[in-house]
């Protein structure tokens, strides 16, 4: 599996990535979220991302359970991995997180990855009635306890977890069913500092977020889960950094870039985001973005996030502009997460942008020349 306990070192630091004809080798461990509007929808689409190469098709979480919708993606298709990306881990139990868990990767024959987030806080509270805490130190009880009941599911020993967030004492409990593998790879989502940290700590792997700049990205994400993973003592290549890259891919740049401004305004009303708009000095825009927001102006959102913005946090415009930031985006990671703008679009907007990026970036259909597009 991913997961490793072997000594973090200047080497694993400064590690040169791999090219593959030229290009990143992440690129060849493509990975997307499913959307559809339907789950005939879903499932249409996740088939046509297996037969473009993509390596695994997570199950997001907001207007449809995670866990759910990854059951599905599991029984229509057969050989590419089907992750929740992300569930929202303190709305459940660690002991339902792993029994959902058991249950996807049976179903997928061992193909599922288990993504958890802890999502913002006032959806915790106020949607879900959940305690909220310290959210850096609540996922990594999560996943130390989840890990723990997964790995001893079956084995009829105790399962014992003390912790600021789960108290779990657990005994004469014996699963009946066969587990598809041993243990289950664990991917935390990060946007900021002490997530990061976390994830190099305890998690096999980390999601990056659709709102990242390239900055961003080198100086938060990676520079703080090699932080954690050399708290943890664990080798670099014993973890599997997916970062998100947000795509518009069109030929008419200025409809790209009006996709993706969008976007960029849904995020600018979680104060949660405040600080990666602040590292480039956007701060006002995204402070008007709110405040328009809040007097119920939702039209005029977008137009407070800049043409800079774009460019600065998303991948927008013809495909050999896209391609630049993809690859340097790849540089960092160890597989791409793409995702087309997704918010304030129409289902059929939002098909195409995700159908384009699988044409584009699909190891088995990545044959576009610099410029075209595909619908």
């Amino acid at each position: 599996m991913l997961r490793g306990r072997a000594r973090h070192g200047d080497a694993d630091r400064a590690r040169v990535v791999r090219l593959v004809a030229g290009r990143p080798a992440a690129l060849d461990r493509v990975q997307i979220a499913g959307l559809g509007d339907s789950l005939d929808e879903l499932a249409e689409q996740a088939r046509e991302a297996e037969a473009a190469g993509i390596d695994c098709v997570w199950a997001v979480e907001l207007f449809r359970s995670s866990f759910t919708q990854a059951m599905w993606l599991a029984g229509t298709t057969e050989r590419a991995a089907v992750g929740t990306g992300i569930a929202w881990a303190f709305v459940r139990s660690p002991m339902i997180v792993a029994l959902e868990a058991l249950d996807v990767d049976e179903a997928s024959g061992g193909r599922f990855r288990l993504g958890l987030g802890a999502g913002v806080k006032r959806l915790n509270e106020t949607w879900h009635g959940a305690e909220y805490g310290r959210p850096a130190p609540h996922l990594r009880e999560t996943v130390e306890a989840t890990r723990l009941i997964i790995e001893r599911a079956g084995s009829g020993e105790p399962i014992r977890y003390e912790g600021t967030y789960h108290d779990i004492d657990i005994k004469g409990w014996l699963r009946p069913h066969a587990k598809a593998r041993e243990t289950i790879p664990i991917y935390t989502a990060a946007v900021q500092e002490g997530m990061a940290r976390v994830a190099g700590d305890v998690a096999d792997g980390m999601i990056g977020h659709p709102m990242c700049s390239m900055r961003w990205l080198d100086e938060v994400l990676v520079a703080n889960f090699e932080l954690g993973l050399a708290r943890s003592a664990r080798e670099r290549s014993s973890f599997d950094f997916l970062p998100t890259v947000c795509c518009a891919i069109d030929d008419d740049e200025a409809r790209a870039i009006d996709a993706a401004r969008r976007t960029i305004a849904f995020y600018a009303t979680v104060r949660t985001y405040a600080p990666l708009w602040e590292m480039h000095g956007f701060g006002a825009a995204a402070a008007a973005v709110g405040d328009a927001f809040r007097a119920g102006d939702y039209a005029s959102m977008a137009g407070h996030v800049t043409d800079e913005m774009v460019d600065t946090y998303t991948a927008a415009g013809p495909l050999d502009k896209v391609r630049e930031r993809v690859e340097a985006v790849a540089e960092r990671g160890d597989g791409v997460w793409f995702t087309p703008p997704t918010y304030f679009l129409a289902p059929e907007q939002l098909a195409t942008y995700q159908r384009r990026i699988v044409a584009a970036f699909g190891p088995a259909t990545a044959s576009c020349s610099p410029g075209q597009t595909r619908s």
